[in-house]
């Protein structure tokens, strides 16, 4: 797979990138998550999606650079772990299942409104073994703390 794009509604402000098939695989959000823009713990990180978006267009992508387009709203990166099983990207209501190697990866999510007036949400899979977490680009709603919080649990 290198890229794939679809189409998704989006509840509760929010998208998710987790292990297939991972029992609880959404996360609660506290204060801090929700300044942060993302709730991360290992196999599993949400992302806030802007505020009055309902509907969205989704791309996911395994390459190898790391670049983020200047016209970008949001950019974050964080670690993210695939096992051999792949991954799900979506909703609460609805995600897709896409198979991407095993390995070690930095996310990068992005941000961007298209001419229609649509949010279009990327996510990017980059091998690297040493991946850290990194607001790159914070639009108005976002007020991250100095030391990001990479710990939230799961939404029960």
């Amino acid at each position: 797979m290198s890229e794939i794009t679809f189409k998704s509604d989006i509840f509760y402000s929010q998208l998710a990138v987790f292990q297939h098939g991972l029992e609880h695989p959404f996360n609660d959000w506290n204060d801090t998550h929700v300044n942060q823009g993302f709730a991360w713990r290992e196999g599993s990180v949400s992302f806030g999606t802007l505020s009055y978006d309902e509907e969205c267009k989704i791309t996911v992508r395994v390459t190898d650079k790391n670049e983020v387009d200047t016209n970008v709203i949001r950019a974050i990166t964080v670690p993210f772990y695939i096992s051999n099983i792949g991954i799900e990207v979506g909703s609460i209501m609805e995600t897709k299942a896409i198979e991407i190697d095993e390995g070690m990866y930095e996310l990068l999510f992005t941000v961007k409104r298209l001419e229609n007036g649509l949010g279009h949400y990327s996510f990017a899979f980059i091998k690297n073994d040493n991946p850290i977490a990194k607001i790159i680009k914070a639009d108005e709603e976002l007020n991250p703390p100095s030391v990001l919080v990479m710990n939230a649990e799961p939404a029960i």
